[in-house]
């Protein structure tokens, strides 16, 4: 999501966009997610921060990003939580994440594939689908 032009993004229009106030801590958290190339854990999240805060601040900024569209939970290899940024058919009401992921066997990170569509299906066979994952595992670029 870019909202200054291609080379300069602006992180606070970013949150307010997605009404979240403009700390800071905020700034430097979703900056975090928009330079990395795959999805984040409450550890990569604090190591990226080089700051010493309280897992509690890390997972209530998380769930107010979750909760406004800026980020999802992702699938984990070790069923940790992980945290990817959304793409642009997010917003603050809904979240629409039809895509795969991959995880990786040697370096156990977790990436969208958000050029990998899920096909929509809400009735199949008398079930009424709900939601649709779909899950690659194999190695990421950096580990082949």
């Amino acid at each position: 999501m870019k909202f200054i032009d291609e080379e300069n993004i602006d992180f606070g229009i970013m949150l307010s966009k997605n009404g979240l106030s403009q700390t800071s801590f905020r700034k430097k958290l979703i900056k975090l997610f928009h330079l990395s190339n795959s999805s984040l854990s409450i550890d990569e999240v604090i190591n990226g921060l080089h700051n010493n805060v309280d897992k509690a601040t890390v997972y209530r900024a998380l769930n107010a990003f979750e909760e406004n569209g800026l980020i999802h939970k992702v699938p984990d290899k070790d069923n940790l939580l992980r945290y990817a940024l959304c793409q642009k058919e997010c917003s603050p009401t809904k979240h629409s994440h039809n895509h795969a992921h991959l995880l990786c066997d040697k370096c156990n990170s977790t990436y969208c594939l958000n050029d990998f569509k899920i096909p929509i299906e809400n009735n199949y066979n008398g079930f009424i689908v709900s939601n649709s994952k779909i899950i690659l595992e194999g190695r990421c670029v950096d580990c082949q």
